[in-house]
């Protein structure tokens, strides 16, 4: 079923259940959009969970030697090791350390797990970097502060395509279903049909004669059921209630130019900002950014919301677009290149400067 209005002339609780199916369906995707995937791991936490899976493969090395006491048999046991514990990162996304700090590995661009050829490529990297005096590993893995896309990708991740995620916790949970059922609930209301719209049931109006012609000389009499003015009979028929306003309760996308100028948009939404924008597809959504000086492109970036993640593109822009740190050193974007934001980040475009975050709350539909 698609989720939508109800059917024309249906009042919007008329069927109850196909109403709940329709909460259902949208409560579905509302929490498919609002669960982003691409909630970068930190660095530590990152380092913490190698260290416990090189505990653990250490571990079995040194059950092994004991047991043996060859060192053939226990560097055969520690890749074999290595190698199921990779494989099954690659298949489900955890490790002893991923699961300790809830953490997950993932595809750079689906919620999945990696697979095993972009699980095999990325432990080819970490393992390489292992041999290196084990310390070399740590270093792998310490790359993902670096990242130039601000999405904590390692040197291994890079390779292989994969994201380190952390994984929500109940309260984040909880959050989101209580945001998406306000959205399904608002999104199930009807819109109130217009006023001007005669209903079909009303009967035609029957033309009236002209009336006759009046002497000017002769006074107009007046009718005796005449009432003062501003006085209503009880009779009369009473006027249409005004439309009720509909709001959508959700999370909303904040942008604050340097200037004072501000536009607060309902998440998702895709947008291109400049001069005079014009739209990458049909239902992009456009801010004219005021700027005297010229310096902002006629369209200047791109700007893509899909739940709590927030990307940015240049398009190409005549002065650049760059990202602002807190002391307001400035790193430049490459032209055509999607970068992840964090909320409250700071963009510089031409000579202006907007600050992006997210908030709740209403909006008129």
């Amino acid at each position: 079923m698609r989720p939508g209005a109800a059917p024309n002339g249906a009042a919007p609780h008329a069927n109850p259940a196909a109403q709940q199916r329709g909460v259902s369906t949208r409560l579905a995707q509302a929490l498919a959009g609002a669960r982003a995937w691409a909630r970068p791991a930190t660095t530590g936490a990152r380092l913490g969970a190698f260290a416990i899976d090189l505990v653990a493969v250490v571990l079995v090395g040194v059950a092994v030697w004991f047991g043996s006491r060859s060192l053939w048999l226990t560097g055969i046991a520690v890749l074999e090791a290595a190698a199921v514990l990779a494989f099954v990162e690659a298949r489900t996304g955890a490790t002893l350390g991923n699961l300790a700090l809830r953490i997950r590995t993932v595809r750079d661009d689906a919620p999945y797990s990696p697979g095993v050829a972009r699980g095999a490529v990325r432990s080819l990297v970490l393992g390489a970097g292992t041999l290196v005096a084990v310390i070399g590993g740590f270093i792998v893995v310490a790359t993902s502060a670096a990242d130039p896309m601000r999405m904590g990708r390692s040197w291994a991740d890079r390779a292989g395509r994969t994201l380190v995620v952390r994984v929500p916790t109940r309260a984040e949970r909880e959050a989101w279903a209580q945001g998406a059922e306000a959205w399904a609930a608002n999104a199930l209301v009807a819109p109130e049909s217009s006023p001007a719209q005669a209903s079909p049931q009303q009967a035609p109006v029957s033309p009236q004669p002209a009336p006759a012609a009046v002497p000017a000389a002769a006074p107009a009499a007046a009718p005796e059921n005449q009432l003062p003015s501003g006085v209503v009979s009880v009779d009369a028929p009473i006027a249409a209630p005004p439309p009720v306003q509909q709001v959508v309760v959700g999370e909303q996308l904040l942008l604050t130019l340097d200037t004072g100028q501000r536009v607060q948009l309902p998440i998702p939404l895709a947008l291109n900002l400049g001069r005079k924008p014009d739209p990458t597809e049909a239902s992009d959504q456009l801010w004219v950014v005021e700027d005297p000086d010229s310096s902002v492109s006629k369209t200047h970036l791109r700007i893509e919301c899909r739940g709590e993640s927030v990307w940015l593109t240049d398009l190409g822009s005549t002065n650049g677009s760059a990202m602002l740190d807190e002391t307001g050193t400035a790193s430049p974007l490459a032209p055509g290149v999607r970068v992840r934001l964090e909320d409250g980040s700071r963009v510089k475009v031409g000579d202006r400067s907007f600050t992006v975050a997210t908030v709740v709350g209403e909006m008129p539909r």
